[in-house]
């Protein structure tokens, strides 16, 4: 979720991480990487691993200076305007509010995806696959349809018939 929106990251949860926490999180994706590569069969995958980790590191350090170079300048356009981020100077959360606040990082994040907005994820692959369709619900769908198609008809015939028998009773 970092490598996807790195910004929205930096503001709820970045910002506030301690170099220790800085730190631990480097070690645990280059021992994520050497992992990777002992799985794979060979020392070499480790090397592998760990200089695509560095690259990726540097990609998302990159497009996180993007975005905020775009915030900065889209603040400086709107310089009444108030600050509404999370980010506020001087200001260190407390660990429930870290929670808190992953908590709400995570959450925006399932819902960006749930929304389509994730630009790195190719949704029709999953939307035009009949695989990933639920039949349960499929089934059901087609059985309303059905049900529905068929009261609709009971309605009409109904009508025919109170028309009919108002025209009886109007003679």
């Amino acid at each position: 979720m970092r490598m996807r929106e790195p910004l929205l990251y930096e503001q709820y949860i970045g910002q506030f991480l301690t170099d220790e926490e800085v730190l631990e999180r480097s070690q645990e994706a280059m021992l994520d990487g050497a992992q990777e590569g002992q799985a794979g069969g060979g020392g070499s995958c480790g090397l592998a691993n760990l200089l695509l980790n560095s690259y990726q590191e540097r990609l998302i350090q990159n497009r996180l200076q993007e975005e905020q170079d775009r915030e900065d300048g889209a603040q400086e356009e709107d310089e009444d305007d108030e600050d509404d981020g999370v980010q506020q100077r001087g200001w260190e959360p407390t660990a429930e509010e870290k929670a808190l606040l992953r908590e709400e990082f995570i959450s925006q994040m399932h819902q960006r995806f749930l929304d389509g907005k994730d630009k790195d994820f190719n949704y029709s692959e999953v939307d035009d696959n009949p695989d990933y369709d639920n039949l349960d619900i499929v089934s059901r769908d087609a059985e309303d349809k059905y049900f529905d198609e068929d009261d609709d008809e009971d309605e009409e015939e109904e009508e025919i018939e109170k028309d009919d028998n108002e025209e009886n009773m109007s003679q």
